[in-house]
C-alpha cells in the first residue's frame, strides 16, 4: 500500500469531517435466513447499521439470542443504549465456531476496509458453543488469553495502513483472585512485555442480567456496553468518569447490579477489586455517596513508563485514542502537499526557514483544532531544515508531540476539626 504521508509512533516513553465515534464489533453466532421481513445474516459478512432496529430487521433479536444461548443481541442493543442512535456500528457474525482469535485474524481487517478506515473502536464477543469447557490461562479462558496479542496486532496493522482503532475484548470467565490474576500490564512474551497499547480487556458484567443466561452465558462480558461507553464520549475522555458516565439505568433495570465475568458480583469480590484495578481489567464498580455504576478505569494491556527525555508511554485507552485521531488529522492536512513543488536554498539545496514555517504551520492546525475541542493540551510540529527533497527518497522529515490531557485518578485528602477557621 503506498504511504506518501508515513507517520511513525514516537519514542514509547485530519480533517474536520473525521467523525471519531464509528464503531465495530466481531462476533460468533448462528446465520439468520431471510424470510418475510426479516433480511437475514450471512456469517462472515460485513454490516453496518445506526440503529438497534436496524440489527432487528436482519433478524437479531432478543429471541435470537434466547434461542441460540449468544449474546449478540445483547452487545448491540447495549451498544445503542449507551452510544447515540445514529452512530454507525460495523459488524460481522462469524460461524459460531469462530473463536476470538479467529474472528479477529480473519474478519478484523475486513471489517476496517469495509468502512473505508472510518472504524475508531473495535469490540470483539465471544459465544461459545453448547458443551463448551474452558480452559484456564493465566486466570482467565484461554480464548481470551490468545486473543489479547492478535488484537494488538490488528492495531499495528492499522496504524500501519493509516487507520488506527483500538479494541476492547471480552474477557469473560474470569477465573483467578485479585492477587494471582495475571497483570495485564506485564504480560511478558519470552524475556519481553507485550506492550498491547491498544488493547483492552472488559471482564465487567451487568450481574442480573448474567443470571438469566445458562452456566456457559454466566461467565460473559459485557464489552458492548464498554464500546457504546466510548463511542459516546470524546477519544481523550476516560471511561470511567464519574460525573457524567453512569452506565446503570434504573428506568430500563439495566446494570443495576454490577459484576464480573466470573458471575461474581462486586460484593462477593469486594477484597480483590483493588488488585484487578491495579493490573489493567476493566469493570464496573459503585462508590459510596454516588448512585450507579460507573466503569473503574481507562485502562490497557500495557505498562505506564516515561523516559528520560519526558516521552510517555500509551498506557490509556484516552491516550490511545488521541494518538489515533491526531494521526489521522496530520495525515489529512499533510497528504494534499504530496508532489507539490517547493523551493529549495540555492547555495545549500536544502529548506527555507520559510518552507520549514509553513509546514510546521500546517500540522499545528490540527493539533489547534483538537487543543480548542478539549481534545489534547498542546501539539507542536517540527519540520527538519536538513530534509532533502533533491535527491533519494525526498522526505520531508517531520516530527509531531502532544501534549495530552490529564485525568484525575484519585483524590488525597486530610479532614481535621479545628476551633476556628
Amino acid at each position: 500500500m503506498l504511504r506518501p504521508v508515513d507517520i511513525s509512533k514516537g519514542v514509547p516513553g485530519a480533517s474536520s469531517t473525521i467523525t471519531d465515534n464509528i464503531c465495530g464489533l466481531l462476533l460468533n453466532g448462528p446465520a439468520v435466513a431471510a424470510a418475510g421481513d426479516v433480511t437475514g445474516v450471512v456469517n462472515g459478512t460485513v454490516y453496518s447499521i445506526t440503529k438497534l432496529k436496524d440489527a432487528e430487521a436482519m433478524g437479531i433479536t432478543a429471541a435470537y439470542d434466547s434461542t441460540n444461548k449468544v449474546r449478540v443481541h445483547r452487545h448491540i442493543s447495549e451498544f445503542y443504549r449507551m452510544a447515540p442512535e445514529g452512530t454507525k456500528l460495523y459488524f460481522v457474525v462469524g460461524a459460531v465456531a469462530k473463536t476470538m482469535k479467529n474472528l479477529i485474524e480473519e474478519y478484523g481487517q475486513a471489517l476496517i476496509v469495509a468502512s473505508a478506515g472510518s472504524i475508531f473502536y473495535i469490540g470483539v464477543a465471544f459465544n461459545p458453543t453448547t458443551g463448551y469447557a474452558p480452559v484456564a490461562l493465566d486466570g482467565i479462558e484461554d480464548k481470551v488469553r490468545e486473543a489479547i496479542a492478535p488484537a494488538q496486532s490488528l492495531h499495528d496493522w492499522s496504524w500501519n495502513t493509516d487507520r488506527p482503532v483500538s479494541i476492547f475484548l471480552e474477557g469473560r470467565g474470569l477465573s483467578a483472585t485479585g492477587a494471582t490474576a495475571l497483570n495485564l500490564r506485564g504480560i511478558t512474551v519470552g524475556v519481553d512485555i507485550l506492550k498491547a497499547t491498544h488493547v483492552t480487556l472488559c471482564v465487567g458484567q451487568d450481574y442480573d442480567y448474567a443470571a438469566t443466561q445458562d452456566a456457559i452465558g454466566q461467565k460473559f462480558a459485557d464489552v458492548g456496553t464498554l464500546l457504546g461507553t466510548k463511542a459516546s464520549i470524546s477519544v481523550n475522555r476516560n471511561i470511567g468518569e464519574v460525573e457524567t458516565l453512569n452506565i446503570s439505568d434504573a428506568v430500563k433495570g439495566v446494570w443495576l447490579n454490577a459484576g464480573l465475568s466470573n458471575h461474581k458480583t462486586l460484593l462477593e469480590m469486594d477484597a480483590d477489586l483493588g488488585d484487578f484495578d491495579t493490573k489493567g481489567y476493566v469493570f464496573g464498580v459503585t462508590y459510596t455517596g454516588v448512585s450507579g455504576v460507573r466503569w473503574n478505569g481507562d485502562h490497557v494491556c500495557a505498562p505506564a513508563t516515561v523516559d528520560d527525555n519526558g516521552y510517555m508511554s500509551i498506557s490509556t485507552i484516552g491516550h490511545g485514542a488521541t494518538i489515533n485521531k491526531a494521526s489521522r488529522m496530520l495525515r489529512a492536512k499533510l497528504l494534499p502537499k504530496i508532489k507539490s513543488q517547493v523551493p529549495v536554498d540555492s547555495k545549500t539545496g536544502l529548506l527555507p526557514k520559510g518552507v520549514v514555517k509553513y509546514f510546521e504551520n500546517i500540522g499545528d492546525e490540527a493539533f489547534e483544532k483538537m487543543a480548542k475541542a478539549g481534545e489534547i493540551t498542546d501539539g507542536a510540529t517540527t519540520v527538519d531544515p536538513n530534509s532533502n527533497l533533491l535527491s533519494g527518497n525526498k522526505e520531508l522529515l517531520v516530527s509531531f508531540t502532544v501534549v495530552p490531557t490529564a485525568s484525575i485518578d484519585k483524590i488525597k485528602a486530610t479532614i481535621n476539626l479545628k476551633t476556628s477557621i
